[in-house]
């Protein structure tokens, strides 16, 4: 009777299995979503919450928070079959406990890379999936690096077969280009990913737009037993469309330089945003076509004369901070050339340094707020973190706010939200800052429902040596599908002995004088097994079962920094999200 049980339920279970995925699948179809697309650097700063203040008319309006709802319901939906099945794994053993599993706890490095140069991978990777639910040998991973190429360093790079499955434990090198001038910005995939849009910082400013499958002659090679490039790619000009290996390249006008800001694709709009160091949005139109084109009529009026972060375009209104401490939106809604709206300044701004600028701003669509923080905040001597109305008038303050800890000379950088806030409305926020002492770097924890609350949380990176306050990558979460599900938050080390890749469970406790540790941490490195530091953003790729292990399906992306005095190279980096 037991074992027959256990197969009817088996069998129900497995159709109802069947059904809640191609609910998910089909939904991503019906809604006018593509069933694949990219992921990038712009996708942690739009999020929603399934019980914001919208009533979540928001959620579905914009891929990239599309995207984040139908991946959460597939996990949930695979945690709720999970559930089940251990239940009656538990029946048929007749209630003894299941054995312990063999400890997954090791850090495993799936694969790294070296980029051949010196040079930094500080941009975010870019990822493109061909079905958002299902991990493909066809997937493509894309990095950028902040150094000149060359022959034997390609600055744009391209690789697909990156899951274990694929035929080895390395990945293909679909391409790796050299353009004459690096970038420390991230490489942004078009929404049926055909494209790659990146922003050479060169002086002037070059757009590119590569058609990624159109490189394939003379695409460049990297061999894995001597870690060395060679033969990298250089793009064609002799001429544009899609036939071609660019649709498109601009260069910007003499003055326009940007180290800084990452591009803004507007997936409907087919429209790129992107800062420049002189307070200027810079605008193309048509980055569908091969008449792709800058517009300098409707841009004319400057936000700041100081370098902008990168934007986050809602609402016809192109949000974006500035090293100078103020938060502006640039209002397309109105008459041409647009207005700059001017928020209150929040920040001690470049009379501080680096420290006194906000990071870039996150938009919390369901509760129509924008979430920033700053190490050097103004009129006192501390940083904070500051949720503001998205429709905030000129001279606006802030909505909530909270100390995070005292001032320090480090950049600001982004944080996150946890599966609590996506699912309940009612969550958390992650962020990097000092200690009370000013001696450590923490993640803090910030309870959020639309209004932020008091620090709650506070864990320590992992550390190798003496404590001090150093830059970090931006803050990343991820709720998996492993066994068992974690929310998981990670967090990049990249100063002093925090060389680091840092996991910890969301939601954390600990204080300021005892806080909590990581649940696990990884140490990246380069040539003779030199530790490097990360501060590049962090891609995440499936919600998969296969989250540890050279055989993983569920990971994470990211790149490191070099040494230069020690000719120690950066390197790109896959690792299983449980690592």
């Amino acid at each position: 009777m037991k074992t027959m049980f256990a197969r009817l339920t088996v069998a129900a279970l497995g159709v109802t299995a069947v059904a809640v995925m191609t609910t998910s699948t089909g939904r991503a179809q019906s809604d006018g979503f593509p069933q694949g697309g990219p992921r990038d650097w712009s996708h942690t700063r739009l999020v929603g919450s399934s019980f914001g203040r919208d009533g979540d008319r928001n959620i579905d309006s914009n891929w990239r928070t599309h995207f984040k709802r139908v991946r959460l319901e597939r996990m949930l939906e695979r945690r709720g079959l999970q559930d089940q099945l251990d239940i009656l794994d538990l029946l048929r053993r007749g209630g003894r406990p299941k054995p312990r599993p063999v400890d997954e706890s090791e850090p495993h490095l799936d694969w790294s890379m070296r980029t051949g140069s010196t040079g930094n991978v500080v941009g975010s990777p870019g990822k493109f999936s061909f079905d958002i639910t299902t991990p493909s040998c066809s997937d493509v991973v894309y990095y950028t690096g902040d150094y000149a190429g060359s022959a034997s360093a390609p600055n744009v790079i391209a690789l697909t077969n990156i899951y274990g499955f694929c035929g080895g434990q390395v990945p293909t090198v679909k391409w790796g280009v050299r353009m004459t001038a690096g970038t420390a910005t991230s490489a942004v995939p078009s929404l049926d990913g055909k494209v790659l849009y990146v922003l050479e910082n060169s002086s002037p400013v070059k757009l590119h737009a590569i058609n990624v499958d159109n490189i394939t002659t003379s695409v460049g090679s990297y061999n894995f037993s001597t870690n060395v490039w060679s033969n990298a790619h250089t793009l064609s000009t002799a001429s544009f469309g899609t036939g071609s290996e660019q649709l498109f390249q601009i260069t910007f006008p003499a003055g326009v330089t940007n180290n800084v800001s990452s591009p803004w694709l507007d997936y409907t709009g087919n429209q790129i945003f992107f800062g420049d160091s002189a307070g200027r949005i810079q605008h193309v139109t048509n980055v569908h076509l091969a008449s792709a084109a800058r517009d300098t009529t409707n841009f004319a009026n400057a936000c700041g004369a100081n370098q902008l972060t990168s934007p986050v375009f809602i609402y016809g209104q192109v949000i974006v901070t500035s090293y100078n401490g103020f938060l502006y939106r640039l209002d397309t809604n109105g008459t041409a050339p647009y207005t700059c709206i001017a928020s209150a300044q929040f920040v001690g701004g470049t009379v501080n340094g680096i420290a006194g600028s906000l990071s870039g701003p996150m938009v919390d669509v369901g509760n129509d707020q924008i979430i920033v923080n700053t190490n050097n905040g103004n009129a006192y001597t501390g940083a904070a973190i500051l949720a503001v109305p998205v429709m905030f008038a000129s001279g606006a303050s802030y909505s909530s706010a909270q100390a995070m800890g005292p001032e320090t000379t480090q950049a600001p950088v982004t944080g996150t939200f946890d599966d609590a806030y996506w699912s309940t409305g009612t969550g958390n926020y992650y962020i990097v800052a000092a200690n009370a002492a000013n001696t450590n770097t923490y993640v803090y924890r910030y309870p959020y429902n639309g209004s932020l609350g008091a620090a709650a949380g506070f864990v320590q990176l992992n550390r190798s040596g003496a404590s001090a306050v150093v830059a970090t990558s931006p803050v990343s979460e991820f709720l998996s599908t492993g066994t068992p599900n974690k929310d998981e938050i990670y967090v990049g080390g990249g100063g002093g002995t925090y060389l680091f890749m840092n996991r910890v469970l969301a939601g954390f406790g600990g204080t300021d004088a005892t806080p909590a540790t990581m649940a696990n941490s990884f140490q990246s490195t380069s040539n003779g097994g030199t530790a490097v530091g990360i501060t590049s953003p962090i891609v995440i790729d499936n919600n998969a079962a296969l989250t540890t292990g050279g055989t993983a399906t569920a990971n994470i992306y990211y790149g490191t920094l070099g040494i230069p005095a020690s000719s120690k190279q950066s390197v790109i980096v896959q690792l299983a999200q449980q690592f």
